[in-house]
């Protein structure tokens, strides 16, 4: 028998606490609400060939979202999708990192923005360059004496805006 009944596994009460934490913490993401966010883990695939991949933020088509909708689930506008083989051995502090860096994707009018690589390096300057390596961690941005604007310092940037 599989490890997992399914490919795509609900994981919303689990994780939402995490993003409504990040959330209430950082500024640059009080436009967003978590309960509008669908929290899946991906048992399926394992990302990409070329390059490592640990989540993915994206709209639920309309056509879902309604379909969600009837089925009795709340509404719903945006997916984090958490690959499951790149991220099974990750600690807490990573697994908040990992929801941090995905959240500042969501524009303030609910429109993902593309991750570019500026967005990367400020991920790399503020947790290292292996922060998401099995046998590391970094800080848990979720601590009350750590904050990302004090880990970046002078390399601090604000999500970018409009960019679609």
């Amino acid at each position: 028998m599989p490890e997992n009944e399914f490919d795509y596994e609900i994981c919303t009460e689990r994780m939402r606490p995490v993003a409504e934490a990040l959330i209430k913490k950082y500024e640059e993401l009080h436009h967003i609400d978590a309960d509008k966010i669908l929290f899946i883990v991906n048992h399926k695939s394992a990302g990409s060939r070329k390059k490592i991949v640990l989540a993915k933020t994206y709209k639920i088509p309309g056509k879902w979202a309604e379909i969600l909708y009837q089925r009795g689930a709340c509404t719903y506008f945006l997916v984090i999708e958490f690959i499951a083989k790149t991220t099974a051995s990750m600690d807490e502090s990573q697994i908040v990192a990992l929801m941090y860096r995905e959240l500042r994707k969501i524009s303030p009018e609910g429109d993902i923005l593309i991750y570019d690589v500026q967005d990367w390096w400020q991920i790399l300057m503020g947790l290292g360059r292996k922060w998401f390596y099995p046998d590391n961690t970094c800080p848990n941005l979720l601590d009350d004496g750590v904050d990302w604007k004090k880990l970046m310092g002078q390399n601090y940037e604000a999500p970018a805006e409009g960019v679609k």
